[in-house]
Order: C-alpha cells, then structure tokens, then sequence
C-alpha cells in the first residue's frame, strides 16, 4: 500500500468530478429538479379500507390514474388506515379514485380529504434549502475551529459542496422526486463527508507534527494510505446496510436508499481526490507564489497538532 501514491493521481480525481458533476449540473438547469407534494402541493388523503392492505395493492390502484408515484404511509397501529399524498387532484378525480379504491378493498371512509397549496410547499423548500445552508455553515465552523485553518476549513467544504452537487445531480438525471426525505439524505450526506474528511486531515496534521523530511504531497499520501482502510471499510460496511435498505425497504423508501449510497461513495471519494487534493495544491501554489516574490504572503504552513502536543514539545525544548 505504501507503493500507492494518489496524491499524485489527483488530476484525474479532478477531471472524474467534473465527468460526474457536468451531466448532472446541466440536467439541473434544462429538465429542473423533479419536486414532490411536499414541496409543490398536491392532495392528501386519509381513508380507512375495508381490508387490511398491502402498500403495493394501492399504489396499483393509483397506477391506474396515473398516480404511481404518489406517496402512500399505513399507520402501524391501524392497519386498514392509509395517508396518500398525490399531484393536485379536483373533487371528481378524488370521487373515482376513492370509488376504485372502494371496489378493490371492499369499503373505503374518507376520513380526510384536503389540497396542500404551491405556497405552503414553497416555505417548506424555503426551509429546507435553509436546513442544509445552516448545516452547511456549522461544518464549516467546527472545522475552522478544530484545525485553526481556514485552508482546511475552506477545502473540506468544497468537498462538501462537490458530494451535495453529486447526489442533486444524480436524483436530476434519473428523475427521482425530490420530497421531504431528500432533506434528511443531503444532511446525513454532510455529516457523512466531513467526518471523513476530518478522519484524513486530522491524521495529514499528526503526520506533519512528526517533523519528517518530505514534501507537503509526499505528507499528505502518507497520511491518507494510513487511514485508507478504516475509510474503506466504514464505507462498504455503510453500503452494505443501504443495499439491504434499498431492496427489503419497499418502494417508498427507495429513493431514500438511493441518496444515501450515492452520498456515502461520494463522500469517501471526495476526502481523499477533493479535500486532500486540494489542500496540496493550494499549498504548492503559495510556494511557487512565495518563490516569485509575489506581494501575497508566505505559503501558510500546515496547523501543528493538539494545543496539548505543542505545550510537550516547548517544555522537552526547554530540557
């Protein structure tokens, strides 16, 4: 493993993101993100059937109004009790479909029948846009804080930024609906990153802290082959989990499934082809600037480690 050196293949981490974010990015901008009820408004329905039913028994029947990607919830603790969130129906859409549901489930009582306006769904997206800014602001926070850098802080978030325009992407291009949940997925996939990211970069400053004679590169390779299998690892084992999900989980939570897989393999990609990447170059390039004599400050140097570590080494110099 230590014969590996990926630092050196970061130009091509570089331009496999851009292959993974440019389709996705265009699909933003021409086909738009396919928003659900939740954010678009539409018609929730709670009735009460004549029979216990399966879930894949009423999307069948939803199918046959076109409704196949309505959002359908039983209530464990009523059984014959189910929620249905569809597109915006009239009153004679909702009589037929509660007149086929009759005739497949042997009785049916509408217990709620309403429409969820466009301006109600427009505040929840309102609010979830501001969920994963917020989220977003924090990470950036903590991470300034934990290392006293502003590079690593500002690196580690255009990873973050680089896994959340995957995931986007990617529910762009395969028109997955974007609801609720999503907001869970983008959140779970920041939390995801940064702790690997702060996995490598807290071992990239016990590394420099050691006082070897290398380059920066050479450094930041070390420290990544070092914690590469515990990032491996926690990956699969994470994956491993999400496949189970995906398949046993049934339709509705698919989606679900499928955000979380992509966020957690981009997430493991981006600590070590975007995060550490760019921490290298941004290094190398305040040395050549350093080197030119460019009015800009000398490189900044990588952060020591632990308050703690540097009040030992003063104390051993004193000696």
């Amino acid at each position: 493993m230590k014969a590996w050196n990926l630092i050196g293949l970061r130009r091509y981490g570089y331009i496999l993101s851009l292959l993974i974010l440019i389709p996705g990015v265009v699909a933003i901008l021409t086909w738009g993100i396919n928003f659900g009820i939740d954010f678009t408004g539409g018609t929730l329905l709670d009735v009460r059937l004549g029979r216990d039913p399966s879930l894949e028994e009423v999307r069948t029947v939803l199918g046959t109004f076109g409704l196949a990607e309505a959002v359908i919830q039983k209530s464990p603790d009523r059984p014959r009790q189910v929620l249905i969130r569809t597109a915006t129906l009239d009153e004679a859409q909702t009589a037929r479909l509660t007149a086929a549901l009759r005739d497949r489930f042997g009785g049916v009582e509408v217990l709620l029948a309403e429409r969820v306006g466009p301006k109600i769904g427009r505040e929840l997206r309102n609010q979830a846009i501001l969920a994963v800014t917020i989220g977003l602001l924090l990470q950036v926070i903590y991470i300034s804080w934990r290392f006293r850098s502003v590079r690593f802080a500002l690196t580690a978030d255009v990873a973050l930024l680089h896994d959340l325009l995957v995931v986007i992407g990617l529910y762009a291009l395969t028109r997955r609906q974007v609801d609720s949940s999503f907001v869970a997925v983008l959140l779970t996939v920041v939390g995801y990153s940064i702790n690997d990211t702060v996995v490598v970069f807290d071992r990239i400053r016990e590394t420099t802290s050691q006082r070897i004679r290398a380059g920066v590169p050479e450094l930041v390779n070390r420290s990544i082959l070092e914690v590469l299998t515990r990032s491996l690892t926690t990956g699969t084992g994470a994956i491993m989990a999400i496949v189970a999900i995906y398949f046993l989980g049934g339709v509705t939570i698919r989606d679900f499934a499928f955000g979380l897989a992509a966020g957690v393999v981009t997430g493991t990609y981006s600590s070590i082809f975007v995060a550490s990447a760019l921490l290298v170059d941004w290094h190398l390039w305040s040395e050549r600037r350093a080197r030119r004599g460019a009015p800009a400050r000398a490189p900044e140097p990588l952060p020591p480690p632990a308050v703690a570590g540097n009040r030992a080494a003063r104390r051993r110099a004193r000696r």
